[in-house]
């Protein structure tokens, strides 16, 4: 079946409700695919572009424009930067249908702090589902886990101490082929899990960068490391820079920027990059040919563009089907309204 997904409207769920947004995880498991998202809350968030630093820079930090009244303390639990967020989950098997799974991570059964970053894998030996996240603001990472699913996840451990010099932020996780699991932190860090996921074994490689928001993926044997320069929550998004190798140990080249526009760079624009919008996953769908890789990424603050100030948690979304050069190269991306692509479940 032919899909599109829109990039400039969000989809209703079965109760006629817009998406919640936020970080994003993406797990595909039995024919479905179940997004997990930060739920960062009713509150708008704050334009840093006319700050001293550019769009990518104030973040909650000294805004020129402050947050709304009332959304000021981080125990508001719609503050966009508070310290009471939870994590949804949703499922569709045909990206045109959702269905809301309600919180996957309730209060009660997370760790206190700035929670952010869900990311979710399966583990067959053991049969649960492995969510990792970023509890800030805690020098490590936790790990919580569930028998489905949707949750509710239940959190085990915390702090979790990570080897190598990245720096304890954004994350993605990565199941090989073999059914071995990895992380990638910002640095960028790529670290072997524990057989059960809940814990790091072995420092694979490190490629030394200081940029955040690091996805993994796999292609024909070679592996994908792409991340973007550093952007707190920033109104534009960032680029998409990203190495290769043909194992986890390295040797990794980079090879490029497919993200950034074709003009002159403007830390004071929103129009730097193509996609809007930050990094979040990279994930497949099947095709009657083979394979897709789709680029999720999250337009930070597109709902100030709304009259007045939309909600945080429903920022708009940003999905990109990657198209690769006959040698493995990821060619530049375009500007899309909309994603299509052939899914064949």
């Amino acid at each position: 079946m032919d899909v599109t997904i829109s990039n400039s409207k969000l989809p209703l769920d079965q109760n006629g409700n817009k998406i919640i947004t936020g970080e994003a995880g993406v797990l595909a498991h039995d024919g479905a695919y179940y997004f997990y998202f930060n739920d960062w809350g009713t509150c708008p968030g704050v334009d840093c572009c006319d700050s001293s630093g550019g769009c990518a820079s104030c973040c909650q930090t000294n805004p020129p424009h402050p947050l709304s009244p009332g959304c000021t303390n981080a125990t508001n639990g719609s503050n966009p930067y508070g310290l009471f967020h939870q994590f949804v989950a949703y499922k569709t098997t045909d990206f045109m249908t959702w269905t809301y799974l309600g919180i996957s991570l309730p209060l009660s059964a997370r760790a206190p702090g700035e929670t952010m970053r869900p990311h979710v894998i399966y583990n067959n030996a053991t049969n649960l589902f492995v969510l990792w996240y970023e509890d800030r603001p805690e020098t490590g990472y936790a790990v919580a886990t569930s028998s489905t699913a949707a949750g509710p996840f239940v959190t085990i451990a915390t702090n979790v101490k990570m080897p190598g010099r990245g720096r304890i932020g954004d994350f993605d996780l990565f199941v090989d082929d073999d059914g071995i699991a990895y992380h990638i932190r910002t640095g960028l860090t790529v670290v072997q899990l524990s057989a059960d996921f809940t814990s790091p074994t072995t420092l694979m490689s490190e490629i030394p960068t200081t940029n955040e928001a690091p996805v993994m993926f796999k292609r024909k044997n070679m592996y994908y490391a792409m991340t973007g320069k550093d952007c707190c929550y920033c109104l534009g998004g960032s680029n998409n820079m990203y190495w290769s190798a043909p194992s986890l140990k390295g040797p990794w080249k980079y090879i490029g920027d497919v993200g950034s526009n074709p003009t002159p760079f403007n830390a004071h624009s929103p129009n730097n990059f193509v996609t809007k919008a930050q990094e979040q996953k990279v994930f497949t769908v099947p095709t009657p040919t083979g394979m897709d890789w789709i680029w999720l990424g999250m337009q930070w603050n597109s709902g100030l563009a709304e009259t007045p100030p939309g909600p945080r948690h429903h920022d708009l979304w940003a999905f990109y089907k990657f198209d690769f050069n006959t040698n493995g190269t990821i060619k530049q991306l375009q500007h899309q309204d909309n994603v299509t692509f052939t899914y064949a479940p």
